[in-house]
């Protein structure tokens, strides 16, 4: 298993149009190819599980469930995002980019034991550990976020704030801010920068205003600071992602998580060489020494291809007539004229046929011309 997870790392590095490529003989990679063959890589893709299904528990996890191969369980739609269809992942992480948590967001209606939503696994184990909580954007109705109020989340409901068509008016300038404070201490505001920027925020107020080019509120300030984990995070995965196409749809989240986690392993990594201080390696190199560490307890061997036909040893000379070639490759099962001894009224036929020259020649005990036409040619 290791060996193919080698694989997997390195199809990440080096990554080709297709799978087989990897194996084929104009495009073949020897990192990959000397480790498994393509039949047993194909083998191996297709047996790998993740569950028991005989184990199941009762629960309504509906990633727990068994689902087709080839049917996917419900996922999200995200109409704000460029990938609109897929599954939706909660992550908590910090600003170099390092993922604490990651839990996938089921459909609706499923609390999985707490409410009102799967990412409040989040908050619930991280509670008294962190003071702020910033969230990307997303759903934005303040009744599924009312839990939340204890726990420092940032959404945004329909307080009477200033419509989007009216902030975006040319005539309202940039830094142009509106808000309202509800009596449970939570804050609404709407802020104009290049688009309209609506927060909602339990943490930070409006002031102090801090100004470059344009008027900025604090919290506005906070979330720019803060939210560039999980982008830095989400930069690194895609720089070498695993390359798996599969109808099923887990095999894409076992991806996920084998880059998520190489990510995690070298943003620690760069934490200690910082404090050493030493020079510490690219993530290229480290997913490099990542594979060598997995691909170590399988030998690395390059088998030859073999030449079915004729098993002879190769040459190294440039002369043809030089090479060490058994006797046995020149004799031919029929007989055939030959144009070196024969004459106009005296033809001769031999069932023996150099392979190199391409032509029939005598080798018997009555006459040999073999010997005599080599020495000629030579």
């Amino acid at each position: 298993m290791m060996t193919f997870v080698a694989i997997l790392l390195y199809m990440g590095i080096s990554e080709l149009p297709s799978i087989d490529d990897y194996w084929a003989m104009e495009t073949r990679v020897a990192q990959v190819a000397n480790l498994m063959s393509s039949k047993r890589s194909r083998l191996m893709r297709r047996l790998v599980h993740f569950t028991d299904n005989t184990q199941i528990p009762g629960t309504i996890d509906r990633f727990f469930k068994v689902f087709k191969a080839t049917v996917q369980p419900p996922g999200n739609i995200s109409r704000t995002s460029p990938d609109k269809w897929g599954f939706k992942l909660c992550a908590r992480a910090s600003e170099d980019g390092f993922i604490h948590d990651l839990s996938e967001q089921q459909a609706m209606g499923v609390t999985m034991g707490l409410r009102p939503g799967q990412h409040h696994v989040l908050i619930h184990h991280h509670r008294h550990l962190c003071r702020q909580l910033l969230h990307q954007p997303g759903d934005s109705a303040v009744p599924q976020r009312q839990e939340l109020l204890v726990h420092g989340d940032n959404r945004i409901g329909k307080p009477p704030l200033k419509s989007f068509k009216d902030m975006e008016k040319k005539a309202v300038p940039h830094g142009m801010h509106d808000y309202i404070t509800s009596d449970d201490g939570i804050l609404a505001l709407r802020w104009k920068d290049n688009k309209v920027v609506t927060l909602l925020s339990t943490d930070l107020g409006v002031e102090p205003i801090s100004s470059e080019q344009v008027s900025c509120p604090a919290v506005i300030k906070s979330y720019n600071a803060n939210m560039g984990g999980i982008d830095k995070s989400d930069m690194l995965v895609h720089l070498y992602r695993i390359p798996i196409k599969s109808k099923r749809w887990y095999m894409q989240m076992f991806a996920y998580s084998i880059d998520v986690s190489l990510t995690n392993a070298w943003i620690v990594y760069r934490r200690d060489s910082k404090a050493l201080p030493v020079d510490g390696l690219s993530l290229k190199n480290f997913w490099i020494q990542v594979f060598r560490g997995c691909s170590s307890q399988r030998q690395v061997m390059s088998r030859p291809r073999r030449n079915s036909s004729f098993p002879c040893a190769p040459s190294t000379s440039d002369d043809p007539h030089t090479r060490d070639i058994d006797m046995s490759l020149f004799h031919a099962s029929v007989y055939t004229n030959f144009k070196y001894c024969s004459r106009k009224w005296t033809i001769l036929r031999s069932n023996v046929f150099c392979r190199v020259c391409k032509i029939h020649l005598c080798f018997n005990a009555d006459r040999s011309c073999f010997i005599k036409y080599h020495e000629a040619v030579a």
